[in-house]
């Protein structure tokens, strides 16, 4: 084991971590002020249902020898053979048990990020029930499919932390969320606290770094070329979303500002440690203008995804995998990307983006229609009215 790979991944999954915080912050201020105790519940409950889970089956499912391609065998269930000595075939400069829970922070905020998209009307009970059925059926069999030898691993799909299992997999769920529960009563998409907004997109925007940064599983040159893509891209996506919103408003708001920010960390986190600096602006820049653009279909669509959780990370993901087909240098690579002259790399992004958004989509319904046979998905139009703080959880922001 190498000792400053283990003190940095340590301390990259202790960020990651306090990102699960960091979005209740912002889901919290993005929302209406009577749900804003109930957003950040459903955030915060993610880290008791997913961390429970994730230890007893989930680490196993993903990172289990691969059955049939599909999902984890038993190997490391109950954790079992998950200890302090390394695992040669999977970190083996790292704790294997560290190595499991930085992977159990990835898988918390995962789920989380589909709050957002039925926030303000979806039944606490058949959120809680929702996000663990979920993990195991869908973050786990993808997880396996892209980091467990699956599958899509054995096809060649590429991705540096994360587009496929966290972004483009919560994104497709969340619309698919969205439709089968429906819009709220009242749409209305004002925030009630622009500065909870900034200190949460804040402490998430500072979380990416180690993020994507960790997905090196070393303190090394990747590790580096990961955090300054990270950045780069970020601060490209402000100015992609402005071109999209200021011919329409006329200002240049605060929001606009952090969207675009956030855009730009989604689209990067699948070709972080895979591409040369400089290629980040664009596609910072181009994809937050995606995303931004997304939000303007969804509007159209009359669609209620609350804080736009798939155009996001649905969208964003999707984008930031496809073009990682096109500029993945194979010098940091696994594989050479289309202007590199491997065209046939972005076939086979498509193919993974694809796969995965149709199955996180179809799954995602499936256990909503499972779950709406024994209690229902929807607060009561009264406790609709009231908020979730008060009918649901009894408390108040402010007393």
């Amino acid at each position: 084991m190498n000792g400053s790979d283990v003190a940095y991944i340590i301390t990259c999954t202790i960020f990651v971590f306090f990102m699960t915080p960091g979005l209740a912050i912002f889901y919290g201020g993005l929302v209406r002020r009577k749900n804003l105790i109930g957003i950040m519940e459903q955030t915060y409950i993610s880290i008791g249902i997913v961390g429970v889970l994730w230890t007893l089956f989930g680490f196993t499912l993903v990172f289990g020898e691969s059955i049939g391609g599909l999902i984890g065998n038993s190997s490391y269930m109950f954790m079992n053979n998950v200890g302090i000595s390394p695992n040669v075939s999977i970190a083996p400069n790292l704790p294997f048990i560290l190595f499991f829970v930085l992977q159990m922070a990835y898988a918390i905020i995962t789920p989380a990020l589909i709050a957002g998209a039925v926030a303000e009307r979806m039944s606490f009970k058949a959120y809680m029930i929702m996000i663990a059925m979920w993990l195991l059926l869908v973050y786990c069999p993808t997880g396996n499919w892209v980091w467990g030898g699956g599958w899509l691993a054995r096809m060649g799909v590429i991705d540096f932390a994360g587009g496929l299992v966290i972004h483009l997999s919560a994104g497709m769920s969340a619309m698919a969320a969205v439709c089968v529960i429906g819009s709220r009563k009242k749409m209305d998409y004002t925030p009630c606290n622009m500065g909870y907004v900034s200190i949460g997109a804040g402490i998430l925007w500072m979380g990416w770094f180690a993020f994507n940064g960790a997905s090196a599983y070393a303190a090394n040159g990747v590790a580096g070329l990961a955090v300054a893509n990270t950045l780069i891209a970020s601060s490209a996506g402000i100015f992609g979303w402005m071109c999209m919103s200021y011919p329409v408003n006329h200002k240049i708001t605060l929001l606009d500002t952090l969207m675009g920010g956030i855009a730009g960390l989604v689209v990067i986190t699948p070709m972080a440690g895979f591409v040369q600096p400089i290629y980040s602006l664009p596609v910072g820049f181009f994809g937050s203008l995606v995303c931004a653009s997304a939000v303007r279909l969804r509007t159209s669509l009359n669609l209620d995804d609350t804080l736009d959780v798939w155009a996001l990370h649905g969208v964003g993901g999707a984008f930031g995998l496809i073009f990682a087909g096109v500029l993945a240098d194979p010098s940091v690579a696994p594989k050479a990307g289309l202007i590199y002259g491997n065209g046939g790399q972005l076939f086979i992004q498509v193919i993974g983006v694809a796969a995965v958004a149709l199955y996180a989509f179809v799954m995602t319904v499936l256990i909503l229609k499972v779950i709406s046979i024994f209690t229902p998905l929807r607060l009561s139009k009264g406790y609709e009215e009231i908020g979730m703080d008060s009918a649901v959880h009894g408390e108040k922001q402010y007393n």
